[in-house]
C-alpha cells in the first residue's frame, strides 16, 4: 500500500510541456529540451540528450527569458537514450515561464 506524504516539495507542479534551450554553466554549448512540469521553484525537463551531473548548474531560457537552475536529480529512460532533468530554481523572483503559480505544498508518493 502506497503512501502520502506532504512537504517534500516548496510548491505544487503544473504539467507543461514546452520547448526549452539550456546551457550548462561554463559551456557555449546549447541544448534543447523540453518541460514537463513547472513550478516557481523548479522543472522536470524531458528529453535531454547530452551529458550532465547532479549539482551542475544550467541556464533554461524560455521564450526570451532565462534563469539558472541546479541539476537535483536525473534518470534515465529505459531503452533510450534520453533522461529525464529534475533542477531547482535559483532565480525564482525571474519568473522564467511568465507566470506565478501558488505557493500549495504538493503531495508525493514515499516508495516504500
Amino acid at each position: 500500500m502506497s503512501r502520502f506524504r506532504i512537504g517534500k516539495r516548496r510548491s505544487k507542479r503544473t504539467r507543461s510541456v514546452v520547448p526549452v534551450r539550456v546551457w550548462i554553466a561554463g559551456t557555449k554549448d546549447c541544448h534543447l529540451a523540453y518541460t514537463l512540469d513547472v513550478s516557481n521553484d523548479g522543472v522536470k525537463l524531458g528529453g535531454w540528450l547530452g551529458e550532465i551531473k547532479v549539482g551542475d548548474e544550467i541556464v533554461i531560457q524560455y521564450r526570451q527569458t532565462h534563469a539558472q537552475f541546479r541539476v537535483i536529480w536525473i534518470t534515465a529512460s529505459e531503452g533510450s537514450s534520453e533522461k529525464q532533468i529534475g533542477a531547482e530554481c535559483l532565480e525564482p523572483e525571474k519568473q522564467v515561464w511568465g507566470m506565478l503559480f501558488p505557493q500549495q505544498v504538493d503531495e508525493y508518493e514515499e516508495q516504500d
